[in-house]
């Protein structure tokens, strides 16, 4: 089990390695894939051995282990959102025009994460595990943000001027940040052992060094979704539980005004986008890839396109419209809700709406430290707001990210404070 909880820790750090890609057989894999199909046969491995090793007492198989925690009275929401999320899959994969490349991401953006999702809601149990899941989160974005300060510092840009690092667009890296940002942000704030200075500036200065690259990917949408998602620590808890715990610490709070500051002073010039609407503006972009979007909704209203056509299929639509496109590579809708309705059909969109109700509605067990609780909402906010702008699920890392949050919220359920 313990061999099996680092499994987890490495993979959740490593989860970049997705960008590592090669073939097995013919067949397209990544990294990161390979290391979740290793950790997932150890798990079964390690169910079978106790499976024969507990007679003549009860014995329970792989099945009744998922199944009993997913299935749980407080769970059945959940379980029927992710039945008809892959149904939706299934069934708008087979009907897709180009069924191997989406098979490929049925396989890379679903299943695979959601082997690491079953693996993560066995295996952590402690409240300590949980939190020591959230810190790899965090120590990826450490690593991944010393790496793209190094990009930065060799002026290593975009066309625009944007900070990509390794990633395939500034997007990508802003997605990827955002979340470490905001677990080291609220660290910082809640850190009730206010009075030990080291531990105090050492998460300053994790936050220091993720806000550097993460701001040079001027990314309008993370900025957005960061602001949105501490809009709602603070409303949520009346500023009392963040300020109890900030009250001595001054000196972070008006760091973090400044840094706030900062991300709406880089944003002013798309807010002036937005509300303008300029004929070259990235949000003027949107709203054609948006239009698009509609109209293929409209002819596929209830299997969607199949998984990874987008672009073929929005291409195919620009006679219907008068104006020409301002982009045409685009792979994904810059919508989280309408990729998966495009990709998944109305079931399958379905699916994921009640996924997002659990979510929100689920039984909290007040057990759990209100600090773990609020990370987990907090992120899942995240990705939403940002998913307004982008597509914060349709990639490896950032659909591991997604379930992972789930297996998190599932875990405080029954989360043992030890």
């Amino acid at each position: 089990m313990l061999n099996l909880r680092h499994g987890i820790y490495f993979i959740i750090f490593l989860m970049p390695l997705y960008l590592w890609r090669f073939s097995i057989c013919g067949i397209p894999t990544t990294v990161l894939e390979i290391m979740i199909y290793v950790l997932f046969l150890v798990w079964v491995l390690n169910k079978i051995q106790k499976y024969y090793s507990s007679f003549p007492r009860r014995r329970e198989s792989i099945a009744t282990v998922i199944f009993t925690i997913i299935t749980n009275k407080s769970n059945k929401i959940l379980l029927i959102g992710i039945l008809l999320l892959f149904l939706g899959l299934a069934i708008s994969t087979f009907n897709s025009s180009d069924l191997k490349t989406s098979l490929g991401i049925f396989k890379g953006w679903f299943v695979d994460p959601f082997l690491f999702f079953i693996i993560f809601i066995s295996v952590i149990k402690k409240e300590k595990h949980l939190v020591l899941s959230l810190k790899s989160w965090l120590a990826s974005g450490v690593a991944v943000s010393l790496i793209s300060i190094f990009y930065l510092l060799n002026n290593n840009l975009t066309f625009d001027d944007r900070l990509k690092s390794f990633f395939l667009s500034p997007n990508h890296l802003s997605m990827y940040l955002a979340p470490a940002f905001l677990i080291t942000l609220i660290l910082l704030l809640s850190n009730k052992k206010s009075n030990i200075k080291i531990l105090n500036i050492k998460y300053l200065i994790l936050l220091i060094i993720i806000f550097i690259p993460l701001y040079f990917t001027y990314s309008y949408g993370a900025f957005l979704g960061i602001f949105i998602a501490m809009i709602y620590l603070f409303a949520s808890n009346k500023f009392i539980w963040v300020l109890r715990y900030s009250i001595f610490n001054i000196k972070y709070l008006i760091f973090l005004i400044i840094i706030f500051t900062i991300f709406i002073s880089t944003t002013v010039i798309k807010f002036d986008q937005v509300i303008n609407s300029n004929e070259r503006s990235s949000f003027h972009s949107r709203l054609m890839v948006w239009n698009a979007s509609v109209e293929i909704i409209k002819d596929n209203p209830l299997f969607g396109i199949g998984p990874g056509t987008f672009q073929d299929v929005y291409l195919s639509y620009s006679e219907k419209f008068d104006e020409p496109y301002l982009e045409w590579a685009i792979p994904q809708p810059h919508n989280i809700f309408l990729a998966f309705y495009l990709q998944t059909g109305l079931i399958g969109f379905l699916g994921f709406i009640l996924i997002l109700f659990w979510f929100f509605n689920c039984r909290r067990d007040e057990a759990m430290p209100r600090l773990y609780r609020q990370v987990i909402n907090i992120l899942m906010i995240y990705i939403l707001i940002h998913g307004l702008v982008d597509t914060t699920y349709w990639k490896n890392d950032l659909a591991l990210m997604f379930w992972l949050i789930i297996g998190m919220m599932i875990v405080s359920h029954h989360t043992k404070r030890i």
